[in-house]
């Protein structure tokens, strides 16, 4: 590994899979990132030498169907706390080995910051510069705040990766990593998704909202890649998200951000997830800037900016207009996220819009996203955080309907095949209210 050309004292000792062993101990609390910076090389260690994992307690912020290995799966004593319940985890969940905690992104970075949480951090990082730093590189989220709850006692470990880009953001000191290791691994490919023409169609009608000079944020998952393609003759637009993925190398191209800028760049992100065309173009400075959750979910961060539109999914959505985006069915298979952070956000924005965009069916049986109301215990956004709902079918416009509008207005867009249910639904639930 070429050494920085800093005046540190000392460098990092050289980790190997057993000195990572000699300090995952018994009631260890380990934090292991998610996104892109959870270490692939250190996911093989572990699973080439499961009893490292004996008795010790891994957390992180472990991103559904991109972050698919289950540390509990490694040892009978192992532990992990999530803050999203995914299908990867169910195992370890039905064995109580798995520690769910339903929080906002606001929220888990405060959890994360508190001081000496963590004995053990296991990072993910691009080589370190000539001032002896490592970039986070494309996982800024929660990591900043894990690093300031360092105590002296705090081990830090990194798997320095020369594939990972640096990029304007958060870093690490090298004098503060106590074993490094350097290894070329590549990320692990984001599955495909399929195409899907109806939401080819629904992205057509969230652009339908979106005015040149907007500031957009954007969910995980392929909405968002259909809403920045339709997006493509807009112009002067700025992102201010938790992720990028590979929609902004084409919305990019088509010229539709706004001018590069060193002291603000039009990209604020925490994390990029993609393939080599976007982990090149993020690592332009002027273009993107990463940040902490500390910063990109704050309410007086996102307030403060003008005309700020965020776009996130939802598994379903009933007539009173409250959202889940969190069971399938009753059963757990993800978390709420920074959605709520984003939807209060946006509306608290001069100028901004909260938009919850879906297919209006689901599943081979077509059942409909919009429904009488939630049959299960949990509710992701509540009605009064309610603004735009978008399907194939057109826009639910609901800030300031009192309940009949917004449900008529809510069957309007719902799928042909459900509307006269729904009304019929609407007409027994209205009477009960």
């Amino acid at each position: 590994m070429k050494r920085p050309s800093t005046r540190t004292s000392s460098l990092p000792l050289d980790l190997t899979p057993q000195g990572l062993a000699d300090h995952l101990k018994p009631g260890c609390r380990v934090y292991w990132p998610g996104c892109s910076g959870q270490s692939p090389l250190f996911q093989r260690w572990l699973s080439e030498s499961p009893e490292m994992a004996d008795g010790v307690e891994f957390c992180g912020v472990w991103i559904p169907g991109v972050n698919r290995f289950d540390p509990t799966a490694l040892h009978p004593a192992a532990r992990a706390k999530t803050f999203f319940l995914s299908r990867d985890l169910r195992d370890g969940w039905a064995r109580g080995a798995v520690d769910y905690l339903p929080l906002h992104y606001s929220e888990i970075v405060r959890q994360l910051a508190v001081p000496g949480r963590f004995d053990v951090l296991m990072l993910h990082v691009a080589p370190p510069d000539a001032e002896g730093r490592c970039s986070l590189a494309l996982a800024a989220d929660f990591t900043p705040a894990a690093l300031a709850a360092c105590t002296p006692e705090t081990v830090v470990l990194a798997h320095v990766n020369p594939l990972l880009p640096r990029t304007n953001g958060p870093t690490v000191p090298v004098a503060r990593i106590a074993a490094w290791v350097e290894a070329a691994v590549a990320l692990p490919p984001l599955p495909p998704e399929p195409e899907d023409g109806a939401l080819d169609e629904v992205a057509r009608h969230v652009a339908s909202l979106v005015r040149d000079g907007d500031t957009l944020q954007f969910g995980l998952g392929r909405l968002q890649a259909c809403v920045l393609d339709a997006l493509s003759g807009h112009r002067n637009l700025r992102l201010h998200a938790g992720m990028v993925s590979d929609g902004l190398v084409q919305l990019h191209a088509a010229g539709a951000l706004a001018p590069r800028s060193t002291a603000r760049p039009p990209v604020c992100t925490g994390v990029a997830l993609g393939g080599a065309s976007l982990q090149s173009l993020v690592a332009e400075g002027e273009l993107v800037r990463f940040a902490g959750v500390e910063y990109t979910h704050a309410q007086s961060t996102l307030s403060a900016i003008p005309n700020l539109v965020a776009v996130n999914s939802a598994l379903e959505i009933d007539l009173f207009g409250q959202v889940n985006c969190e069971t399938l069915g009753g059963r757990q298979i993800s978390g709420v996220g920074g959605l709520v952070d984003f939807v209060r956000g946006a509306r608290s924005s001069v100028g901004g819009r909260a938009v919850i965009a879906a297919t209006s069916v689901a599943g081979r049986d077509r059942r409909s996203r919009i429904v009488p109301e939630l049959n299960h215990r949990l509710t992701g956004i509540a009605r009064t955080d309610i603004d735009h709902v978008v399907t194939e079918h057109g826009v639910a416009s609901l800030r300031g309907l009192g309940v009949d509008a917004r449900a008529r207005a809510l069957i309007a867009v719902a799928a042909p095949e459900h509307r006269a249910s729904l009304e019929a639904a609407w007409h027994t639930l209205r009477q009960s209210i």
